[in-house]
């Protein structure tokens, strides 16, 4: 069974300013497709911050109703470490958003991507 795959960067090294409010992606429409795979990482710079950036996964089945996948995923203190992940988006999900920040003193980076299944034959 072959599957067609659609790869969206989300945030492409965007950067978590220290102290700033969060940041949250545009809205992800997964209503075409089957599910997929989230892949993001939080990149410390040279001096690593005193409190570590996290991301939430935000699903939704309208649009409007959101709700959190379990708790935010918290990235590693230190200087010049990165934190990855990889989240499985079920293909129940119909809309998807991201919502980054609560880092402090030094500023940090996040990346994300979606592949999201488009087509199996």
């Amino acid at each position: 069974m072959a599957t067609t795959k659609v790869n969206t960067v989300i945030w492409n090294d965007l950067a978590l300013v220290a102290g700033a409010g969060d940041q949250t992606s545009t809205t992800q429409d997964l209503t075409d497709g089957y599910g997929g795979t989230l892949l993001m990482k939080i990149t410390n710079g040279a001096t690593g911050p005193t409190v570590a950036a996290q991301v939430g996964v935000w699903y939704s089945g309208d649009g409007t109703n959101w709700y959190q996948r379990s708790g935010g995923y918290v990235a590693t203190l230190g200087n010049n470490v990165v934190t990855s992940w990889v989240v499985d988006v079920p293909i129940g999900v119909a809309y998807l958003k991201l919502v980054a920040g609560s880092n402090t003193v030094q500023n940090v980076t996040i990346r994300a991507e979606l592949t999201e299944v488009t087509a199996v034959s």
